[in-house]
């Protein structure tokens, strides 16, 4: 059992190097977070990192809010959450969905790392209306899933919430999380302190946050992936995935210092200290990985895939 195989390290088109990418992927993490590049390039990173993998597939991730020409040049954009959602317009979040699925699988990416049901006026919200974001946000994980990719629902609590009691929160930002809890693939926690919840840490580090207040109170029983530890600049990296691990996140994200973190991994693991929770975090990307690679999804080619995002663009 490999512990490296919790951490995504994210790979930077025109900074990161494929050496790099294939010696970590050697060493036995689970996947990769990519940016910046081409189409064509995603697509060789992808094949690339995978054939120096010890295991029968690794998951690539798109870290995306609205659609992926956010992190592949070359991909066409989609109708904004907003647009969808002052149209009321469930439909097109179903097949902006399924779109999305189908350009990512077509580079080689599994994981889509949305959708955003925070709760507001302005994209990547879909709206202010929590029932709506719910309806919304379902369908375009419906899409998704019927796509052959992976979900992640974010950014718990609730952005949107920062500055509201807990009470609050309840009738407005749980309730696209609760209506998606059995539908989604995962859920990110947000990296921003919520001071009426837990004052001392960022949500993602909470123990109050994820294991209180997500797990307990709010009763979800799936997986739990970091946010991207590089958008989110913290200083010791290696303390905060530990920190992390402990409140019951199971996958860490695109770090600053992928080095640091897995050797941090690997020797707390050897320790006995993060045993069981390496374990369980093993299980759901076993799963994840099988859910992807037992998909009946049609793949498509690239070009067919991208034709189809520019006649929903129209």
């Amino acid at each position: 059992m490999k512990p490296s195989r919790i951490v995504f390290p994210g790979f930077w088109f025109g900074s990161s190097t494929l050496p790099q990418a294939k010696a970590a992927a050697a060493r036995g993490v689970g996947g990769f977070c990519v940016y910046g590049g081409t189409a064509r390039q995603v697509k060789h990173f992808a094949e690339a990192v995978r054939e120096a993998s010890p295991y029968d597939h690794l998951l690539i991730c798109a870290d995306i809010e609205e659609d992926l020409s956010e992190i592949i040049k070359d991909a066409p954009p989609l109708p904004s959450n907003a647009q969808l959602g002052a149209e009321n317009n469930t439909e097109g979040s179903y097949r902006k969905g399924l779109i999305s699925a189908r350009m990512a699988r077509s580079v080689g990416i599994d994981w889509l790392l949305s959708p955003v049901v925070d709760i507001g006026y302005q994209s990547p919200a879909f709206c202010e209306t929590p029932m709506s974001v719910a309806r919304l946000a379902g369908d375009y994980v419906a899409g998704v899933s019927n796509g052959g990719a992976l979900n992640c629902v974010k950014y718990f609590p609730g952005v949107s919430g920062i500055l509201k009691t807990l009470a609050q929160m309840e009738d407005a930002e749980f309730v696209p999380y609760k209506h998606m809890f059995r539908r989604c693939d995962a859920i990110m926690p947000s990296d921003m302190v919520f001071a009426n919840i837990d004052p001392a840490e960022r949500a993602m580090m909470s123990d109050k946050i994820i294991k209180g207040l997500l797990k307990k109170r709010l009763n979800y029983k799936g997986c739990v992936v970091g946010a991207p530890l590089y958008k989110s600049r913290i200083k010791n990296e290696p303390a905060a995935v530990l920190q992390m691990i402990s409140c019951g996140v199971e996958m860490i994200l695109a770090p600053q210092n992928a080095k640091d973190v897995l050797d941090t991994v690997e020797k707390e693991f050897d320790k006995g200290n993060i045993t069981e929770e390496v374990i369980h975090s093993i299980s759901n990307h076993e799963l994840f990985a099988s859910k992807v690679m037992t998909s009946t999804a049609p793949v498509f080619t690239t070009k067919e895939a991208f034709a189809m995002a520019k006649e929903f663009k129209k």
